[in-house]
């Protein structure tokens, strides 16, 4: 009996030994464990959409089994994680430190004082004699000062670092017959989210016809913050030889390091045909007034028919007072203009370009129903818009991303419904 209990007092003198090894395993001192949230180092007031950055910085004494850092409420930022956590080792004071970073980068969204809740990291920790047990640390909040952003003209693009680059597919001032150039510009702008970046400008031209393709964007993420790229892209091609101009594209921006504004100049650009292309299309026009010159009756065989014509040139000109003095007498034509009255006359008499465009059209050749289009449009007193729009539609065809063969047909039913309209 007194062997049992002695055997149970070392039994429990053992326990409480193991239990207090256990608790003292399980003590987390001060400075084992350290959760830190600051912003980065900046200068100037932040205003609102610009980015600054939010750094969570760990340092743990105890081996990790395994973590969730929770995160604090955002309330008044938008913002986005950039990259991983990364985890690293230093061994410069003697003795281990694991080293945890997370960078977010922040959109304040609002003016005032803004709060940045506290971020707590759960952990489950090993003892010494390889057990595992749980503890969680939290940061301190912290808080910022925010500012409405300056009145600005146009967009507000907020960039730590901006560049464009300007690229053509080929030399845009060296162009040959019928030949455009795609032109690209390129701009990429470090610190901003994807929607901040400004919409595609107009590129505005006198001379030249320009056609905008879609725009394409793209954002990667890097531990400076967010880097969007955008890609502005028109095909250009001169309207009449031999050349046109594009006017300057400008991109105002705030560079948040230097904390004033600023503006990116893409200067004008010269839209040129070379000199063998300008006399190629020159010689084309010359060759089909050439062939309208020649469907027109000789002056000789003109002159041979004026005996015959003589003979009846009375009789004609007696009929044609008659038909004048009905039509003035007709009630309301008295009072038609002149204008209209002409444009009666040249429904009646056809146009050598239109009658070119729509031989040219039956035997589908574009170049040529083009350029009669062309011509006929610079001549003709008609609806000048519509005309333009219907080049344009042939325009966008020949030159679009995806080339087609334009609706001719309906080309030339626009041109000569336009030219008919005085």
């Amino acid at each position: 009996m007194v062997r049992f209990f002695l055997a149970l007092i070392v039994a429990m003198v053992a326990m409480v030994a193991m239990v207090t090894t256990m608790a003292r395993a399980q003590t987390v001192e001060p400075g084992d464990l350290r959760l830190e949230v600051s912003f980065e180092e900046r200068e100037g007031p932040l205003y609102t959409g610009e980015m600054v950055l939010l750094k969570i910085r760990g340092f743990y004494k105890i081996r990790i089994a395994r973590e969730t850092l929770e995160q604090g409420r955002l309330d008044g930022f938008d913002w986005m994680q950039l990259g991983e956590d990364t985890w690293t080792k230093d061994t410069t004071k003697g003795h281990e430190i694991l080293q945890m970073e997370r960078i977010i980068a922040l959109f304040p969204n609002r003016a005032g004082t803004l709060e940045i809740a506290p971020f707590t990291h759960k952990l489950e920790l090993w003892t010494r004699t390889g057990e595992r047990y749980d503890h969680a640390i939290t940061s301190e909040p912290i808080t910022i000062e925010v500012t409405d952003r300056p009145e600005t003209e146009g967009w507000w693009l907020p960039a730590r670092r901006i560049t464009v680059q300007d690229r053509w597919s080929n030399a845009p001032d060296k162009l040959g017959t019928g030949e455009g150039a795609l032109r690209i510009v390129m701009v990429t702008v470090e610190g901003i989210r994807p929607e901040q970046m400004p919409p595609m400008p107009k590129l505005e031209s006198a001379g030249a016809f320009v056609f905008p393709h879609p725009e394409k964007r793209i954002t990667r993420l890097y531990k400076r913050g967010p880097v969007t790229r955008a890609f502005w892209r028109w095909t250009i091609r001169p309207e009449n030889p031999p050349s046109a101009y594009l006017k300057p594209l400008h991109v105002p921006y705030f560079d948040t390091l230097a904390r004033e504004h600023r503006e990116i100049v893409i200067a004008s650009q010269r839209i040129a045909m070379t000199e063998e292309a300008v006399a190629a299309y020159l010689a084309e026009a010359d060759s089909e007034s050439v062939a309208v010159m020649k469907e027109r009756p000789n002056r000789r065989e003109a002159a041979g028919a004026t005996p015959y014509l003589a003979g009846i040139a009375a009789p004609l000109g007696l009929f044609g007072g008659l038909i004048g003095g009905v039509l003035l007498l007709w009630p309301g034509m008295r009072w038609r203009k002149p204008r209209r009255i002409a444009g009666i006359w040249s429904r009646l008499r056809p146009d050598p370009d239109l009658r070119l465009l729509k031989q040219a059209a039956a035997q589908g050749d574009t170049a040529t129903a083009r350029a009669a289009g062309q011509r006929l449009m610079t001549r003709s007193p008609g609806d000048g818009a519509r005309m333009t729009r219907a080049l344009q539609a042939v325009d966008r065809a020949i030159y679009s991303a995806r080339p087609a063969a334009p609706d001719l047909k309906a080309f030339v039913s626009e041109m000569q419904k336009a030219h008919r309209i005085r």
